[in-house]
C-alpha cells in the first residue's frame, strides 16, 4: 500500500548511496592524483630536476682554430683569415623580403638564395641571427656599413676560414677541407663530430687533421624558456691546433709547378739523403679556396669532367710505364745475377727477331756495338732487349721491388697507387697464363705490364744517387740532431752502382748522351730519359714509325735525374702526359728545376 511515509524513506535510501558513490569517486581520484604526485616528486624528483636544469642552459661550442701549414723555411701555406659575413635578426628587421630587396644593389643575390632565405625565416626562432651571404668584400662591407643605419635588424658579423694564399700552388698536397661525412666519421673515430662540421678532405688537411684540428672549447648559457640567451654562465675556450712545418720549399714547388705549366703530367723533388719532399707537383691544378666559397653547378662539372683530371694528384696516384727509365733496374740486376759486366757489349742493328715478332730500337738504324755505360748514355733497347733474355723477368721483379717499385711508398696520403711489378707468379694469379719470354723484353725498356708512378721514380732515383738507401718520402723535416733512418738498404755493390752512375752522367754530359742538350747550367747532374707508348705505335713495311698525330696517343714523356753528382742534394722525377720525347718534353722541366735550385741556395746547401 503507497504511503508518504514509504517514499521518503526510499529518498533517503537512494540519496545515501549516491552520497558513498561520488565519495567514492572523489577518494579514489585523490589517491591517483596522489600517486602520481609521489611518482613525480619523490622518485622522478631527481631527473626531471636534471631536465628542467638543462632546458635552462644551453652549451654552445666554441670551434678551434685550426693550426696553419708552413714551408720548410717558415713562409706560410695555408692560415686563417677573417671571413665577414651579412646576418640579420628577423624580430628586428621588419618586412624581410622588402630589406633583401633594398640590399639587393650591394650582394646581387640570385633568386634561388632569397628564397632559401625566406624559407630559413619561417623554421628558426626571429631572435636568432640569420646569415645571409658570407665571404664578402671589403668593397661590400664598406658599402653595408656606411647604410647600417638604414638596413634595421641587419649586422656584418666575423667569423675565421680557410685560406690558401698561395692559390693554386701545392694545391694536391695540401689538400682542402669539407664538411664530415660517414667516411670521416669512420676514420676519425677519436673525434666527437657535430653535424656540419669541417675536416681535411685531401692532402695534408687530411693526412694531419688530429694535430691541426685542435680542441673545441664551449660556452654555458642560460636562456629562457624560448631559447633567448639570457647570460653566459660559463666559458671553455677552445685550443687551437697545432702549426704543421712541412719540408716543401714553396719557392722550387712554385718553380716547378710554372715549368709544367700548361701541361699535364708530375714531377716530385727529394733530397736523397734523408727522403724529404722537396716538392710534389700534379698538373692542372686547382684553387683549393674555391672549396670554400663553393662551386656553382657549371663550375663543379667543368672541373670533376676535365679529361687532364685537375683533382687527381699525380704524384702518387697517376702509373705511368716507366719506359727507359726502367733500364737502370735491368742493368742493377744483370749486374747483381753475373748476366753482364763492365766489359759486356751487345751489337744494335735497330731490331731483334724472337718468335717471328720484331722488337725495336727506337733508333731505326740501330746503335752499333755499345756496352752497358753506352747503352744507358743513348738509351739502346736491342741492348736490354739481350741483357733480359738471359735475365728473366723473375731476377727483373726481385731488383725492382728492392729500389721500391710495385708497392706504396708508405709517405701518408690517401689514396696512393702501388704501380705494378709484373713476375711470372703474378701473371699467372691474375691471367692464369704462363710468362711469354717476349713479354720479359718488353718489360726490360719499361713497357708492358710495368707502372710506376712519379714518387715511386724519383724515390728509385735517390736510392741510386745516395748509394742505394731506401728513405721512406717524408713532409716532415728531419731534427738536425738525429740522422735519417733508411726503411731497408739495398745491397747492391758500389761497383755497380758506379756502371749505372757513370751511363746516367753520359745522358746528359756524353757526346751521343740522349739529353746532352738539355744539362744545367751550374752543376754537373745525372739523368736517365724515357718515353712510354700510350698505344701500340704503328709501323711502314719498312719498320719506320708512322707519325701519330692525335694528341691522346702520343706518348708519354719522362726524365728521373739527380745532383751533384758527388754530393746529391736533389733527386727528382718529371712525367710529361702525352708530351711526346723524354728527352725533348721532360728533360727541359728537369733542367730548369735544378738551374733555379742551384742558382738559390747553391752546391753545398739546401
Amino acid at each position: 500500500m503507497y504511503s508518504l511515509e514509504n517514499e521518503h524513506e526510499t529518498f533517503k535510501v537512494d540519496t545515501r548511496r549516491r552520497l558513498l558513490l561520488l565519495g567514492g569517486l572523489f577518494a579514489g581520484g585523490a589517491v591517483i592524483i596522489g600517486g602520481q604526485l609521489f611518482h613525480l616528486q619523490v622518485m622522478n624528483g631527481g631527473e626531471y630536476r636534471d631536465l628542467a636544469e638543462d632546458n635552462r642552459i644551453s652549451l654552445q661550442p666554441v670551434p678551434a682554430l685550426r693550426g696553419r701549414i708552413l714551408d720548410r723555411h717558415g713562409r706560410i701555406l695555408v692560415e686563417n683569415s677573417p671571413d665577414f659575413q651579412l646576418a640579420i635578426i628577423p624580430e628586428l628587421t621588419g618586412d624581410i623580403k622588402t630589406l633583401l630587396k633594398r640590399m639587393q644593389p650591394y650582394l646581387a643575390l640570385p633568386p634561388d638564395k632569397i628564397e632559401k632565405i625566406l624559407r630559413q625565416v619561417e623554421r628558426q626562432r626571429s631572435f636568432l641571427p640569420l646569415m645571409v651571404q658570407s665571404h664578402l668584400t671589403w668593397a661590400q662591407v664598406n658599402q653595408i656599413e656606411s647604410r647600417i643605419h638604414t638596413f634595421p635588424g641587419a649586422t656584418i658579423q666575423v667569423q675565421t676560414t680557410r685560406s690558401y694564399p698561395n692559390g693554386d700552388t701545392a694545391a694536391h698536397l695540401l689538400g682542402y677541407l669539407g664538411e664530415v661525412n660517414d667516411k670521416d666519421i669512420f676514420q676519425f673515430q677519436g673525434i666527437n663530430f657535430r653535424s656540419g662540421d669541417i675536416v681535411g678532405k685531401t692532402g695534408m688537411e687530411r693526412m694531419f687533421e688530429l694535430e691541426l684540428r685542435g680542441k673545441e672549447g664551449f660556452r654555458e648559457m642560460e636562456v629562457n624558456a624560448v631559447g633567448r640567451h639570457i647570460r653566459e654562465l660559463k666559458r671553455q675556450p677552445a685550443r687551437p691546433g697545432n702549426d704543421l712545418r712541412l719540408s716543401i720549399d714553396v719557392e722550387l714547388q712554385a718553380e716547378a709547378e710554372r715549368a709544367l705549366q700548361g701541361l699535364s703530367g708530375s714531377t716530385v723533388c727529394l733530397d736523397p739523403n734523408n727522403g724529404e719532399v722537396l716538392a710534389m707537383v700534379s698538373q692542372p691544378s686547382y684553387d683549393p679556396n674555391q672549396f670554400i666559397r663553393g662551386f656553382s653547378n657549371d663550375e663543379w662539372k667543368k672541373l670533376v669532367t676535365d679529361p687532364k683530371r685537375p683533382l687527381i694528384n699525380k704524384a702518387i696516384q697517376g702509373q705511368y710505364p716507366p719506359g727507359s727509365t726502367f733500364k737502370m733496374v735491368v742493368a742493377l740486376a744483370a749486374l747483381r745475377e753475373g748476366k753482364i759486366s763492365a766489359h759486356t757489349r751487345h751489337y744494335c742493328s735497330g731490331s731483334v727477331v724472337r718468335d717471328n715478332h720484331t722488337f725495336y730500337c727506337w733508333k731505326s738504324g740501330g746503335h752499333g756495338n755499345l756496352d752497358l755505360v753506352a747503352a744507358l748514355e743513348q738509351s739502346c733497347d736491342v741492348f736490354f732487349y739481350k741483357v733480359s733474355e738471359s735475365l728473366g723477368i723473375d731476377a727483373i721483379a726481385r731488383q725492382a721491388k728492392s729500389l721500391g717499385l710495385g708497392e706504396t711508398t708508405g709517405i701518408g696520403l690517401e689514396g696512393e697507387r702501388p704501380g705494378l711489378m709484373p713476375s711470372r707468379a703474378w701473371k699467372k694469379a691474375t691471367f692464369g697464363h704462363a710468362w711469354y719470354p717476349g713479354e720479359t723484353l718488353i718489360t726490360a725498356i719499361g713497357q708492358g705490364a710495368v707502372l710506376a708512378t712519379p714518387l715511386q721514380l724519383a724515390s728509385m732515383v735517390a736510392a741510386i744517387a745516395n748509394g742505394g738507401r731506401i728513405f721512406r718520402p717524408t713532409f716532415v723535416t728531419s731534427p738536425e740532431n738525429q740522422p735519417p733512418t733508411p726503411i731497408h738498404a739495398t745491397t747492391i755493390q758500389p761497383a755497380h752502382l758506379d756502371l749505372i752512375r757513370k751511363g746516367m752522367i753520359a745522358v746528359l754530359n756524353g757526346r751521343s748522351g740522349t739529353a746532352r742538350q738539355y744539362k744545367p747550367e751550374k752543376i754537373l747532374a745525372a739523368g736517365k730519359t724515357g718515353t712510354s707508348q700510350v698505344v701500340k705505335h704503328k709501323r711502314e713495311k719498312s719498320g719506320k714509325l708512322i707519325k701519330e698525330d692525335n694528341a691522346r696517343f702520343k706518348d708519354h714523356a719522362l726524365f728521373v735525374a739527380y745532383a751533384p753528382i758527388d754530393n746529391p742534394r736533389l733527386a727528382l722525377s718529371v712525367v710529361v702526359e702525352h708530351g711526346g720525347h723524354g728527352a725533348s718534353a721532360a728533360a727541359p722541366i728537369a733542367k730548369r728545376i735544378f738551374d733555379f735550385f742551384f742558382d738559390k741556395y747553391g752546391i753545398a746547401e739546401s
